[in-house]
């Protein structure tokens, strides 16, 4: 590997010394023709090498612009090998395509096993061919497929803090499901929603939904116990700034909601934007496209400490690990195909789970510090 350093300095000096010395021949150039075209001094011969002279000099000029965008482009590629050598990833393994327009994927840890989300048709259409699919963690085989059936079009799902119940966004329900037993439970409507997309809960169990059509946050207060209904679901946010909110993760040490927005369904292009949880204030994390992703952004996962967000483009079919202190992003996988959904992760084993929609299965990567 070349010394990037040592070169760009060197062409940094070279582009000042030969700048300096050119514009030195313009200048003398401009006032050579300035006193004698007044004085009708030049000859024709004369006339013909001042203008070869000057076309000289802007060719000289334009090469001299070459090599200044040289140099940034080296400094682009410097910075860029610099973030890949800070993470990379190993594959592991990835599903047969058995599935059917995946979704989303969680861990469970009690039974270590992969929740799988199938949209199996439209994605906001009730037509009950929805289902959830069990997934072994440590190669990909699918333990059971139609785990879960009759849901319609379910998208994002989490588990609650004790592990006993999974949690799928379906359109317009919040669907809780007994992870022992294999059954629904209990479907909560979230008035006045289209569109559910995600689901996170904090650390006092409460459950949050976002619904990318009416830029809104629902929340579901699980800790009404056995009195929970359906119509304890309310929107706990509703913001235009939120822009088609979509994947979300909260930092239960700072107290914030991460949002990944995924922009207008029709025309996808979001940021990131950060609630703080006791105010509903909304803050953008970084310069868009600079310090943080733009696109149609979908699933969102952290690092144990919260110090890297993982986030999938869908789109774009990549998946972006992004500086939570707002400093910058860089691409961690390009899987060269579109439909990047809500991943996952297995906390501690530095493991993320991306759905590939038209793919139809699951691709698990090692990230390598």
């Amino acid at each position: 590997m070349y010394d990037i350093e040592k070169y760009k300095k060197k062409l940094h000096y070279f582009d000042r010394k030969f700048i300096r010395k050119i514009q030195a021949i313009f200048i003398n150039c401009r006032s050579y023709i300035s006193y004698m075209i007044p004085n009708r001094r030049l000859s024709q011969k004369s006339s013909f090498t001042t203008f070869l002279l000057i076309v000289a000099v802007s060719v000289i000029l334009s090469f001299s612009g070459i090599s200044i965008n040289l140099t940034n482009n080296i400094n682009a590629q410097a910075q860029e090998q610099q973030q890949v050598e800070q993470t990379q990833v190993n594959k592991l393994w990835e599903t047969p395509a058995n599935l059917k327009d995946p979704e989303s994927v969680a861990y469970e840890s009690k039974q270590q096993v992969l929740f799988v989300s199938n949209i199996n048709g439209q994605p906001d259409q009730k037509d009950q061919n929805g289902f959830i699919s069990k997934v072994s963690p440590s190669n990909g085989s699918i333990i059971e497929l139609n785990w879960i059936t009759t849901l319609n079009a379910p998208k994002g799902i989490a588990i609650s803090n004790d592990n006993s119940i999974l949690y799928v966004a379906d359109i317009t329900d919040l669907v809780q499901i007994d992870i022992d037993s294999g059954k629904i439970i209990k479907r909560f409507n979230a008035p006045g929603s289209s569109f559910l997309n995600d689901v996170v809960a904090d650390n006092q169990g409460n459950i949050y939904v976002s619904d990318t059509d009416t830029n809104t946050i629902y929340k579901l207060d699980t800790n009404l116990g056995n009195n929970t209904s359906s119509s304890d679901i309310q929107a706990w946010l509703q913001n235009p700034q939120l822009n088609g909110p979509n994947g979300l993760h909260i930092d239960n040490n700072k107290n914030k909601l991460i949002v990944v927005s995924f922009g207008p369904l029709s025309k996808p292009g979001g940021g990131i934007e950060v609630i703080d949880m006791k105010n509903k204030t909304i803050t953008s994390l970084g310069e868009q496209g600079t310090t943080s992703p733009f696109g149609g952004l979908d699933g969102i996962e952290s690092d144990t400490s919260n110090t890297h967000y993982y986030v999938t483009d869908n789109p774009a079919g990549k998946v972006y690990v992004v500086n939570a202190d707002e400093t910058g992003y860089q691409t961690l996988v390009d899987l060269h195909t579109q439909g990047a959904a809500d991943l996952g992760s297995i906390p501690g084993q530095s493991t993320i789970i991306i759905p590939l929609m038209q793919d139809n299965k699951l691709v698990a990567y090692k990230l390598v510090e």
